[in-house]
């Protein structure tokens, strides 16, 4: 590609702060490297360089670290010139006692050499000076002095000189020029014409993302409060017929909302963290402009971290509502279990006799799920659930549970039974909430439950107490 320019370089490239100005129209080759652009530089960088660790506001002068994916695609030669920016712009290297921009803008160069890790340089070509200065925030240029010296720079302009011109050949490749011994080759760098597009596509990425997110918080919250609730009413109620037990198992639940809510809180966060850069993302515009490319790419790299923090956050949160509320079926299974009076004491086995127990348990408080789903929530950990408890709060009102389930429902799911309790004084009264332990038929048919005090029941309960009231 040939490109035809016209520079007036004190006007245009410094905003005139020297009066020497010069005009000439020259036609000159596009270097293009279109391919380069979405990939990530191959340079190694040196963390002590100069103007890394700088925290002023400014092109080469704030701290900042190099561009990782490639922003450039291509660089043009536009001047040879004694650039002031090389002999007074130099802030932090062997010109910084030189350095003089005055009030125009407290900027620096940043050379090649400072930065770049002495094992990893190479013999200077344009390329390799272009290829270090595209991964530098703000600099729209880079030049060449004497064959090897190279540097980025956000502007250059002329200051007087004589009449040498860059007729020193590259140190790595002899057919081209890079500057001569007081002048510049001054290159421009060309902005990748993708940057725009992949900063869209990462922005609605990141706009997805939240969406799903913030509904996944929004259920996360609601079943936290439901669970939260619930367990808050049924401690009172057992608590007040002294049900240890029962009492215990509803702290538990309390417990694990609170778990629930808290990575609820954190998804949320980094949610609002997504709007956030989406905002900042589609505020950017003027795509060739250095000072925006650079903004696009921090941008860019916060949405990619963020985006990964979204994902790992919502996993943690899917999996805790999984737990709270596993996908059950409606197939029947709560026929495969029987009350565990049944096992006991069948004169108590019926609808009128709530139980509670607790035990050795199987995963965390399950809250909105049927007898049948329970229950099959109990199949589903075939080698460890012998049976679950069961609670029915009949008088509440659910902010979000399954839609099928018209009442506050949660169990708890059972490795072994340890201690419990049946109430015998309900007759035909109603408990405030109904409670019912059950017990797999396959693991207990033909035994019993039934507490042992010589201890040779392996699978008794240690203690069940009668009580003749109702809860």
């Amino acid at each position: 590609m040939l490109v035809v320019l016209a520079l007036s370089l004190a006007g245009c490239a410094s905003a005139g702060f020297l009066d020497v100005q010069h005009e000439h129209i020259v036609s000159m080759p596009m270097h293009q490297f279109k391919e380069d652009c979405g990939t990530e530089t191959h340079l190694y960088f040196n963390p002590d360089g100069p103007a890394f660790i700088q925290n002023v506001p400014g092109a080469g002068v704030d701290k900042f670290t190099p561009f990782k994916t490639v922003l450039k695609d291509g660089f043009l030669e536009v001047d040879c010139v004694k650039d002031y920016m090389y002999y007074r712009g130099d802030k932090f290297g062997d010109n910084k006692h030189d350095y003089k921009l005055g009030p125009v803008s407290d900027v620096s160069i940043v050379h090649y050499e400072a930065h770049v890790k002495k094992e990893d340089q190479v013999e200077m070509t344009q390329k390799v000076c272009f290829e270090f200065c595209r991964t530098v925030p703000n600099m729209g240029f880079f030049g060449v002095v004497n064959g090897r010296g190279c540097y980025c720079t956000p502007y250059f302009t002329a200051m007087e000189s004589d009449s040498t011109q860059c007729d020193a050949v590259c140190e790595g490749e002899n057919t081209l020029m890079c500057g001569g011994k007081s002048k510049s080759s001054i290159f421009a760098m060309h902005m990748c014409a993708s940057t725009k597009a992949d900063l869209s596509t990462r922005s609605g990425t990141a706009g997805g993302l939240k969406s799903s997110m913030d509904v996944k918080v929004k259920s996360a919250k609601a079943l936290s409060i439901d669970m939260q609730n619930m367990g808050t009413k049924l401690q009172k109620t057992f608590g007040a017929v002294g049900d240890s037990s029962a009492t215990g198992l509803m702290q538990d639940a309390k417990v694990f909302a609170g778990t629930l809510v808290h990575k609820a809180e954190d998804a949320g966060v980094v949610a609002d963290k997504l709007g956030d850069l989406v905002k900042a993302a589609n505020a950017l515009s003027g795509f060739t402009k250095p000072a925006t490319v650079t903004k696009a790419e921090r941008i860019m790299e916060d949405i990619d971290a963020t985006v990964a923090s979204g994902e790992a956050v919502t996993d943690q949160l899917d999996d805790l509502k999984t737990l709270a509320m596993p996908s059950g079926s409606t197939s029947g299974a709560a026929k495969q279990y029987r009350q565990v009076m049944y096992f006991v004491d069948k004169e108590f086995d019926g609808d009128r006799v709530p139980t509670t127990c607790t035990g050795d348990k199987v995963g965390e408080p399950i809250f909105g799920l049927s007898q049948d789903e329970c229950a099959s929530a109990c199949d589903a950990n075939i080698h460890s659930c012998v049976g679950f408890q069961y609670f029915l709060d009949p008088s509440s009102s659910p902010i979000t549970v399954v839609d099928s389930s018209p009442h506050s429902q949660m169990c708890f799911l059972f490795s072994k039974f340890s201690t419990g309790s049946y109430y015998t004084g309900c007759g035909k009264n109603r408990p405030a909430a109904d409670a019912t332990c059950f017990a797999k038929l396959s693991k207990f048919e033909g035994t019993t439950l039934k507490p042992n005090p010589s201890g040779k029941c392996p699978q008794c309960f240690k203690e069940l107490t009668k009580a003749d009231r109702c809860p």
